[in-house]
């Protein structure tokens, strides 16, 4: 029996792809974001029961800083689609992601779960999830920034151990489960940061020209063997990369999995616009028409395939009424 990884003390209570309308105003549409679970190995596990659906907590949002709260800019996440291996089903991909907002940042994260391991997507959610809902400074040091990872891995090996798993499957889940991660953190004091283990890359865009790319740079770094994080491996001997900036109205950063970014670099490698043919991506149907499209002509490799696109933009004007009291997700 495979008890649901879920319910984690640690890290409390919240809407799985909730927001709360602070410092920033989001505008995405958690509803588009796929929310389904599979164990990796079909062979190896039945699934009888999914995670428990988290509650979702309002809060109130006092008139008297309602107006504070309110910015100039707004983060909208304007691109959100992902796709699966070609002859998998949906349920099989294992690119999860997840953002979160609060008055201190806008922050979205992106894993690749390894397939070669147990438990991968399952590992990768908790990833990005624990991430997001984190509080911390954009000014963090080399230990704050692997100090999440610690708690989670604890909680993953209690609750591995409570899983009454049979004993070839119980001898490769404790073998790790393991993921690439990427992440972005908007500050309202006009900064980012981005963190990065192996090949899910964030690209940044200005006047519709690459401005940073990261922790790739060339097609040639793609391998069959990214760095990952797991399960079991020490979150001090994790090499985690950083890279931080200024943002600036207009700017537009796309978080994108392995296939999508080797897929990026060459079009720029062979002077090619790879940003116009992303701009006119409008659905998950034209997103699926797209991947599979280069997908046919090999010129994508075939895996789990995602795109996010995050957008600074003018906040859109608001009311001058300001109601006594706004209800929003956290």
């Amino acid at each position: 029996m495979v008890k649901p990884f879920g319910g984690n003390p640690i890290f409390g209570k919240h809407s799985p792809y909730g927001y709360a309308n602070l410092g920033f105003k989001a505008i995405a549409t958690p509803s588009l974001v796929h929310k389904v679970h599979k164990y990796s190995d079909q062979d190896l596990y039945k699934v009888i029961a999914s995670k428990p659906q988290l509650e979702t907590q309002g809060f109130k949002i006092p008139k008297s800083e309602l107006r504070e709260l309110v910015s100039t800019h707004s983060c909208e996440l304007s691109q959100r689609f992902s796709l699966q291996k070609a002859g998998n089903t949906i349920a099989e991909c294992e690119d999860i992601w997840h953002y979160a907002e609060s008055d201190r940042q806008f922050s979205i994260a992106l894993s690749d779960g390894a397939t070669e391991s147990s438990f991968a997507r399952e590992w990768a959610e908790e990833l990005v999830r624990s991430f997001v809902k984190r509080d911390v400074s954009s000014n963090q040091d080399d230990c704050e920034k692997r100090a999440w990872l610690l708690p989670l891995q604890t909680y993953w090996q209690q609750w591995l151990a409570s899983q009454n798993l049979s004993w070839f499957a119980k001898r490769k889940a404790e073998q790790g489960a393991f993921a690439t991660f990427v992440s972005l953190e908007i500050f309202p004091n006009k900064k980012w940061k981005s963190l990065a283990v192996g090949d899910s890359c964030v690209f940044i865009l200005r006047d519709r020209q690459l401005h940073k790319s990261f922790p790739l740079q060339s097609s040639q770094e793609f391998n069959n063997r990214p760095r990952l994080i797991g399960t079991h491996l020490a979150a001090h001997n994790i090499s985690i990369l950083q890279i931080e900036g200024d943002w600036q109205n207009g700017d537009r950063f796309y978080l994108v999995t392995d296939a999508i970014a080797c897929w990026i670099l060459k079009q720029l490698e062979a002077n090619q616009d790879p940003w116009v043919k992303l701009e006119q991506i409008k659905s998950q149907e034209a997103f699926a028409e797209f991947v599979n499209d280069l997908r046919d002509r090999h010129e994508m490799a075939n895996d789990d395939t995602t795109l996010l696109c995050l957008e600074i933009k003018d906040a859109p004007e608001i009311s001058p009424e300001i109601p006594s009291e706004i209800f929003c997700e956290s």
